[in-house]
């Protein structure tokens, strides 16, 4: 009845139980994702989980009381009655405990726990039925089939398995008491997410100006992935893991290229707001100019967290992997640093040539992982390094690549805040790639990106660490503009009311949109950015005639790389009825296609009359004109999307049964 032999391999019990998951239907991912969201729960609910053995264990006790009972009849020949009082007094110690803990398990638990109490049922009848009619058999099948409870749970929690390691969500956290941190859904447990909330509709006649900094993150779409993709449905997610302007800024857009001379360009379409009917949405996107010249020579410092939370295969081998597609394109003027942290920090390559790739890839597939995670002592080592290597004129960028369970030194977002703002003052980029799941700590990562002037993704696969690498990371990826703000004036007259959609935690004062101290996105040579707003025209706005504008955009930065040390420059743009279209376009139709989704995954309030079949559609139209190359990330939007709204019927299915 073991689940696995003295020799390690998969017992009969065991293999009936994988049997049965797979008889349900998941992916192989799918599968692993389901126990290890059990294995979570079982440590989120631990004190409920006491509680309920110390319950079980009181009627066990019962239980063996009458098992002795029931012996002492069967030896006076009360064979049947005996083996009636241990049915029923082990059952109900099983079934109240099962219950207990049924109640506090998520959907995928819930799940889980029939398909494997079929599988009990079924072997311990069969054990019973085998051992023959007496009552004392009767007593010892029922044993077995006690037994076989403990050995179903044992094998849904056992680390030989193969599935995703159990990581337990710790005391006191948000995640841990489900409340204003993750919510119930699978790959979520013990993750550490901030929900800045979202914007609300705000007059334009007395707030006419909306003022934020550029964000080119993207890591918020493609940890949503995986967490679709592990079985979260529509509405279950962390609202703090849907970060609808980061999603916005994962896909490709045809937008227009700045003009000669010209730093930006503004694209602008308009057309009815698919999920309200009194709105209008505006999607605005904003183009950078390319170099003029080559790119200058690269310094990279490549700082790895080798601590033994990244010992799972989705962390430290794929990052391995992402770091050598980052390096594969360097040239011998550039410069490769690589510094680890965990319990310790060091320095394993310090200033080899770019071209050298028998050393860089040596030292990468030369790291492992173990100890505790040190975040704050490697960045320390990070920037000095970076600083003693610096290129003058070149491009000086950290790239940190961990899961952010930063667990010593500092580690609050708020000291990782002013950590890294006092460090960009010495002109080093810092961007962030995150990696696995169980504990990952978004938050913290999004901070060290936001305030060290770089980028953050997070990458779930060798191919988003090939397409980062191509699109933020590439020699090519030259910083043009740092400090990069937008300020849209919204015309009174015209614009009854508006709602900014994502960029909750990117807003800023609108004094400080010339403030030229304040800190604000950076964006790369060629970079792309989408802003969208829900607009309340008024009558007037409404109107077909006339050549007013809506609202005028204006973005100012600080010039960068070979303009380093310019003015601030400001460009203006105005967008008024020319942009709405009755069809306005594949671009359009991504967006709102996007912003629906969002919306749906995050539950908000200005949902409206959204639904994921909508979103889907537009998805989905939004690919139709383009070539495959392009239409791929539109096509994956697309069955994300189904798939959420797969993985939330299925969660309403269970929770009412």
């Amino acid at each position: 009845m073991a689940q696995f032999d003295e020799h390690g391999r998969e017992g009969d019990l065991g293999r009936a139980v994988r049997a049965a998951y797979e008889a349900m239907g998941p992916t192989k991912e799918a599968q692993g994702r389901m126990l290890a969201g059990l294995r979570a729960a079982a440590g989120r609910v631990e004190d409920e989980r006491v509680e309920g053995a110390q319950a079980k264990r009181g009627r066990v006790e019962g239980a063996r009381v009458e098992v002795a009972r029931a012996r002492t009849a069967q030896a006076e020949g009360a064979q049947a009655e005996a083996a009636q009082l241990k049915v029923a007094s082990g059952q109900s110690a099983v079934a109240d405990v099962v219950q207990h803990r049924r109640r506090a398990l998520p959907w995928w638990a819930r799940a889980a726990l029939p398909a494997a109490a079929c599988l009990v049922i079924v072997v311990g009848a069969g054990l019973i039925y085998a051992r023959g009619g007496g009552g004392g058999a009767m007593g010892s099948g029922l044993g077995n089939a006690d037994l076989l409870v403990g050995d179903a749970q044992e094998y849904m929690e056992s680390e030989s398995s193969g599935m995703v390691e159990f990581s337990e969500v710790p005391d006191g956290s948000a995640n841990a008491a489900g409340v204003d941190g993750c919510a119930p859904a699978p790959g979520c447990y013990g993750e550490g997410y901030t929900d800045a909330g979202e914007p609300d509709f705000v007059s334009a006649a007395e707030q006419p100006l909306s003022t934020l900094s550029a964000d080119a993150d993207t890591a918020s779409y493609a940890n949503l992935r995986r967490l679709v993709r592990s079985g979260a449905g529509l509405g279950t997610i962390d609202p703090g893991a849907v970060r609808i302007e980061e999603m916005l800024n994962y896909f490709d857009y045809d937008y227009a290229a700045p003009a000669e001379g010209e730093d930006f360009a503004l694209t602008a379409r308009a057309g009815a707001c698919p999920w309200n009917a009194e709105s209008e949405l505006v999607v605005l996107g904003l183009t950078v100019g390319q170099t003029a010249t080559e790119a200058p020579p690269t310094n990279l410092v490549l700082l790895v967290d080798v601590s033994g939370s990244m010992g799972d295969a989705e962390k430290l081998p794929l990052l391995k992997e992402s770091m050598a597609r980052i390096v594969k394109g360097l040239r011998a003027e550039d410069r490769v640093s690589i510094v680890t942290y965990s319990g310790v920090e060091e320095v394993v390559l310090k200033g080899a040539s770019g071209d050298d790739a028998e050393a860089i890839l040596g030292a990468i597939n030369g790291l492992e992982a173990a100890g505790s995670t040190n975040g704050e002592a490697g960045l320390s080592m990070a920037y000095r390094v970076a600083e003693e290597t610096h290129i003058e004129g070149g491009v000086n960028r950290i790239v940190m690549a961990s899961d952010g369970d930063l667990n010593v030194g500092i580690s609050s977002e708020d000291e990782l805040n002013a950590f890294v703002s006092e460090k960009r003052g010495q002109g080093t980029y810092l961007s962030v790639l995150g990696f696995g799941s169980g504990n990952y700590q978004d938050a913290k990562m999004e901070t060290l990106a936001d305030h060290g002037n770089g980028s953050y993704h997070y990458i779930d696969s060798a191919d988003e660490a090939a397409r980062v690498y191509e699109r933020f990371l590439a020699v090519g990826a030259v910083p043009v503009a740092d400090d990069v703000k937008l300020q849209v004036e919204f015309d009174p007259r015209m614009v009854e009311s508006y709602r900014l959609i994502g960029y909750a935690n990117r807003t800023m004062a609108d004094e400080d949109f010339r403030n030229d101290g304040a800190d604000a996105g950076e964006l790369c040579a060629g970079a792309e950015l989408t802003v969208a707003y829900e607009v309340v025209l008024t009558d007037e706005g409404r109107r077909r005639e006339g050549d007013e504008p809506w609202l005028t955009c204006a973005v100012r930065h600080q010039p960068a790389g070979e303009r380093a040390g310019e003015a601030p420059a400001e460009q203006r743009f105005a967008v008024g009825r020319e942009s709405w279209f009755a069809e306005p376009g594949d671009d359009w139709s991504l967006a709102a296609a996007v912003v629906e989704f969002g919306m749906l995954a995050r539950d908000s309030e200005f949902v409206g009359t959204a639904t994921a079949d909508d979103a889907a559609a537009l998805a989905e139209s939004s690919a139709s004109s383009l070539d495959a190359t392009d239409r791929a990330a539109r096509r994956e939007l697309t069955d994300l999307i189904r798939q959420a709204q797969r993985n939330a019927a299925f969660d309403g299915v269970v929770a009412a049964s």
